[in-house]
C-alpha cells in the first residue's frame, strides 16, 4: 500500500528577476568560463557591456514600474561583481529609497566577500542571497577555478557568518573529470559549520563534446545515488537537506505540476537580463543573439521542437533544455545532458515512496519544502 503525502498544492514565488551585468573583470581563470560567451562573442568591448549607473537605473525603474505590485529581485552578475562593488552599490542605495519590494542577490566566486562586508557593512548585511561558486574540496576546486583559493573562501564565509543571517548558496559547476560527490562532501562540511545554507549544482555549458560520456554518466549517477541515500536518511530523522533542485524535483514528482516554460525562464516576461543597456534573453548568450531572442521569444520556443521536448517524458519538470547549451554547444552534448537529466529524475523517482513516507512521518509539508529550500532554485539554472 502506497504512502500518501497531503496533495495540497504549494505556492511558488513568481516575482520579477532582473539580472544586471556589472563588470567583465574577474580575478579567476575558471576552466571553460561561461563569461567568455559574452566578452568574446559580442563584437563589443567589455566595458561597453558593463553597467552604466544612469542608464541601468532608468531601465530597472521602467521594468519595476511596468510591473507594479510584483516584487523584484535584482541579481548582480559578472565577471566578479565584488571586484567593483562601487559600480552596483549606488544602484542598491537608489532603489532602496524608492521601493520596499526589491531584493538583491550577488553571484560571486567568494574571494572578496570579507572585503565587501568590511567596506559596505550595511549593504552587505541586506543582500538577500549570496551565490558562491565552490566546486568541491580544495584540490578539486582550486584545480578548475584558477585564481581562487577555497581556503580563503572558507575564511571569508566565516566573516559572513558572523555578520549575516540570510541565504548563502553553494553553487557547483560540474566539468568532466570533476566529482559530484566531492562537491556534496564539501557542501556538507560547510553546511555543518554554518557557512552555507543551500546547495545547487549544474552541468557546464560548453562547445566541447564529452571525451568519455559513458564514464561521466556512470560517475554522476553513482554519486547521485549516494547523495539521495544520505538525503533520505537525514529526512527520516526530520532533517530536510537544503539541496535546492532536489527538493524542487520532489515537489514536482509528488504533485506532477507542469513547469510550462524553460526552467531558467528565458522566454518569460518576468525575467530580464540587462547587459550593456539592452535586455537580453540570457546574460550568458552572445550579445546580439541574446538581444534578438528576447525580442523574438518564438525563436526560443522553437528550440524545444528541435529537441523534441514536448514529447519527452520529463518535460513536465525540465520545461526544455538550457537555450545556451542548445545554441552555443553541440547537438550531441545537449542530447547527452537530456539523457543525464532523465537518469537524474529516475534515481529520485525510484525512491519517492520512501521520501513521501518520511515527509509524512515528520510532518513536513510541501509548502515547507518550498519555503525552506526549493524557493531558491529560481535564482539558479533550476535544473542541472
Amino acid at each position: 500500500m502506497g504512502v500518501n503525502v497531503p496533495s495540497f498544492d504549494f505556492k511558488e514565488d513568481k516575482g520579477l528577476i532582473i539580472n544586471l551585468f556589472v563588470t567583465s573583470k574577474c580575478n579567476a581563470r575558471c576552466e571553460e568560463c561561461i563569461n567568455q560567451t559574452i566578452t568574446n562573442n559580442s563584437g563589443l568591448k567589455p566595458e561597453d557591456l558593463e553597467i552604466n549607473l544612469e542608464r541601468g537605473l532608468k531601465i530597472i525603474k521602467e521594468i519595476i514600474e511596468k510591473n507594479k505590485g510584483i516584487p523584484a529581485t535584482l541579481c548582480f552578475y559578472g565577471g566578479e561583481p565584488l571586484l567593483e562593488p562601487h559600480r552596483f552599490v549606488p544602484v542598491i542605495e537608489e532603489l532602496k529609497k524608492k521601493y520596499d519590494s526589491v531584493r538583491f542577490m550577488i553571484y560571486t566566486n567568494g574571494e572578496y566577500l570579507a572585503r565587501f562586508f568590511k567596506e559596505y557593512p550595511e549593504i552587505a548585511k541586506n543582500i538577500w542571497i549570496y551565490a558562491v561558486s565552490i566546486d568541491g574540496d580544495e584540490k578539486q576546486h582550486n584545480r578548475v577555478r584558477l585564481g581562487t583559493d577555497l581556503k580563503q573562501i572558507r575564511e571569508n564565509l566565516k566573516i559572513v557568518k558572523e555578520n549575516y543571517y540570510g541565504n548563502v548558496l553553494m553553487w557547483s559547476t560540474l566539468r568532466e573529470g570533476q566529482s559530484l560527490l566531492n562537491c556534496f562532501e564539501e557542501f556538507t562540511r560547510l553546511y555543518n559549520n554554518g557557512l552555507v545554507n543551500h546547495f545547487f549544482w549544474h552541468w557546464l555549458e560548453t562547445q566541447d563534446d564529452f571525451k568519455n560520456f559513458p564514464q561521466y554518466f556512470k560517475n554522476y549517477t553513482g554519486d547521485l545515488k549516494i547523495i539521495v541515500d544520505d538525503y533520505i536518511e537525514k529526512l527520516k530523522n526530520g532533517v530536510l537537506l537544503p539541496i535546492a533542485h532536489l527538493n524542487e524535483l520532489i515537489l514536482y514528482l509528488i504533485t506532477r505540476r507542469k513547469r510550462n516554460h524553460t526552467a531558467c525562464g528565458a522566454e518569460l516576461k518576468t525575467n530580464y537580463d540587462l547587459v550593456g543597456g539592452e535586455i537580453l534573453a540570457c546574460v550568458d548568450l552572445p550579445f546580439e543573439m541574446g538581444k534578438r531572442l528576447k525580442q523574438n521569444p518564438d525563436e526560443l520556443l522553437a528550440l524545444k521542437d528541435l529537441l523534441g521536448c514536448h514529447n519527452c517524458p520529463i518535460y513536465f519538470y525540465c520545461g526544455g533544455r538550457c537555450p545556451i547549451q542548445i545554441l552555443y554547444g553541440t547537438k550531441l552534448r545537449t542530447g547527452q545532458y537530456c539523457e543525464l537529466l532523465k537518469a537524474h529524475i529516475r534515481i529520485v523517482e525510484e525512491r519517492l515512496n520512501e521520501i513521501k513516507k518520511a515527509l509524512n512521518e515528520k510532518n513536513i509539508s510541501l509548502q515547507e519544502i518550498y519555503d525552506r529550500s526549493a524557493f531558491i532554485v529560481r535564482y539558479t539554472d533550476v535544473t542541472p
